[in-house]
């Protein structure tokens, strides 16, 4: 879901390099930094409402970042466990590429 979801914007190694990150007004975030930016802790519950749009991230300006809870729970065909699982997943894969 990251390659397909996130990395055209956050790249593939999630640190902001992706292809349609140059056509962005506002820089794209360094997703592996989180935690560093967090005292040491990954925010999933924030990235969880990022991904989903509970929350809006004041560097994206004015929405550049598409809301994806719409996208995955069209995707989850209204199954809202599916919904739940795949902003789950999400939200933990992106805590794996935190840097050490």
């Amino acid at each position: 879901m990251f390659n397909s979801y996130c990395a055209s914007c956050h790249g593939t190694s999630a640190k902001g390099d992706g292809p349609a990150a140059a056509a962005l007004k506002s820089g794209v975030p360094d997703l592996t930094e989180l935690a560093k930016l967090h005292g040491g802790k990954y925010p999933s519950l924030h990235v969880y409402e990022v991904i989903k749009g509970d929350t809006q991230v004041v560097a994206h300006g004015s929405a550049d970042m598409p809301v994806w809870g719409p996208v995955l729970s069209h995707v989850s065909q209204g199954n809202n466990a599916e919904f739940q699982q795949r902003l789950n997943n999400l939200t933990a894969y992106i805590g794996t590429l935190q840097a050490k």
